[in-house]
């Protein structure tokens, strides 16, 4: 099916367009549920089969019902989610840890409220650092904090040994490990390591939020994190965790696409998170504005909303400029975004290049079909499979694709070290 006609079902679903160009024929609503599920936006998806049906556009009653099926079921999870994330947030607090949720369920508030439920999410992902000792609150943070941890020294021997900064969170999360006798010893990559299940959900613990390739750029954006993190863990929402702020989150989900670009690939979720993170980043400035305007705003009473050139100084500075620039054309061609919303001028080279890897690999690259035995080799071949993917975007990002393999072996070091 062509492209345009499924990017119109899109912006149906988020609301830019009231109809299709032409009526589905059945085969044609197949295409689309299939390639809806590639990029995990099958509940979105319904809304759209829910709007054009008020149009007397209606979906297959068989392919229907099980669609709306799958919505409910996305729903329910989202409210669980929700749940777990105030549960993980309480724990973590009382144990003595900030903490912001990133991602699924933060992005989910950037949605209006009966997109955002349909969300299609995974994992939670938990943005953590120490809190200071001696009284400090849950809007603080200090990443050399002592933590204490029960290490066991002896048969039935436990004694607590203090840890600090990203090492701290580090033992806390195999610490959990232990105390729900999980013979399971956890990895610790770069950025996260992963908690024990909570009710069957996988729980990511993020020391770092997302990192660069590049050693000079990554220094700068964790330096960047640092400074914002008490900002984002004190942004705490009414269903009981915190989340980033929009212009953290402007810049974070950017480096997030980033990462996951050359990690694998990424899907329209993603960029569908971007687009809504982007409109509330602008809803924010616009209220900014207004308290300026007003003189209802001065130092001490709430926090500046990043402006867009100084978020574009920000994506400079971590080499994601050109990135950007592609995200905005996609950003246009697939979802019809109107032009006060962007943060530079799309670059329509670059954002094709972008949109064919998108719409090959899907969902964090998972429907790539080149050199897929490569992919799922063992560490030799998935090394070659890597290598090419970073041929095919060396032309557009030489700075962080040949910083890649230089990476991957201070990530095996780091790990060989931390693990």
């Amino acid at each position: 099916m062509e492209a345009r006609l499924f990017f119109e079902f899109l912006q149906v679903a988020i609301g830019n367009r009231e109809s299709l160009s032409h009526e589905l024929s059945d085969n044609e609503w197949q295409d689309i549920f299939l390639l809806i599920k590639k990029h995990a936006l099958l509940g979105v998806g319904f809304t759209a089969v829910e709007r054009l049906h008020t149009k007397g556009v209606v979906c297959p009653a068989e392919l229907r019902i099980k669609w709306y099926a799958l919505a409910v079921h996305i729903e329910r999870r989202n409210r669980l989610l929700n749940g777990l994330c105030k549960k993980v947030t309480e724990q973590y607090e009382r144990d003595g840890f900030s903490t912001c949720i990133l991602k699924g369920q933060g992005n989910i508030l950037n949605y209006p409220k009966r997109l955002g439920v349909r969300r299609q999410s995974g994992d939670i992902d938990v943005w953590t650092a120490p809190l200071p000792p001696s009284g400090g609150c849950c809007n603080s943070t200090d990443k050399d904090a002592g933590i204490a941890i029960a290490v066991q020294t002896g048969k039935n021997k436990v004694e607590y040994v203090e840890y600090h900064g990203h090492k701290a969170i580090r033992e806390y999360v195999r610490m959990q490990y232990r105390l729900q006798g999980l013979n399971t010893k956890p990895k610790a990559c770069y950025h996260h390591i992963d908690a024990p299940d909570m009710d069957g959900v996988k729980v990511e613990v993020h020391y770092r939020p997302t990192f660069c390739r590049s050693f000079v750029r990554n220094r700068r954006m964790q330096k960047w994190f640092d400074t914002l993190a008490s900002e984002c863990m004190s942004n705490r929402i009414s269903e009981g965790f915190s989340v980033p702020t929009a212009s953290f989150n402007v810049v974070y989900q950017m480096a997030h696409l980033f990462e996951h670009y050359f990690e694998g690939g990424i899907g329209l979720r993603h960029i569908m998170d971007y687009y809504f993170a982007l409109k509330a980043w602008q809803k924010d400035i616009m209220e900014w504005n207004s308290q300026q305007s007003q003189g209802m705003w001065s130092e001490g009473l709430g926090t500046p909303v990043m402006s867009p050139s100084q978020v574009m100084s920000v994506f400079r500075s971590f080499g994601m400029a050109k990135f950007a620039s592609a995200v905005m054309s996609v950003l246009h061609e697939v979802f019809a975004m109107p032009t006060h919303y962007y943060i530079c001028e799309p670059n329509e080279k670059e954002g094709k290049r972008l949109m064919e890897e998108i719409m090959k690999g899907g969902n964090f690259g998972q429907y790539d079909t080149r050199d897929a035995a490569l992919k799922k080799g063992g560490m030799m071949k998935h090394g070659i499979w890597k290598l090419k993917r970073m041929m095919r975007l060396v032309r557009s990002y030489p700075e962080e694709a040949l910083w890649e393999p230089v990476f991957r072996v201070y990530h095996l070091i780091w790990r060989t070290i931390h693990n």
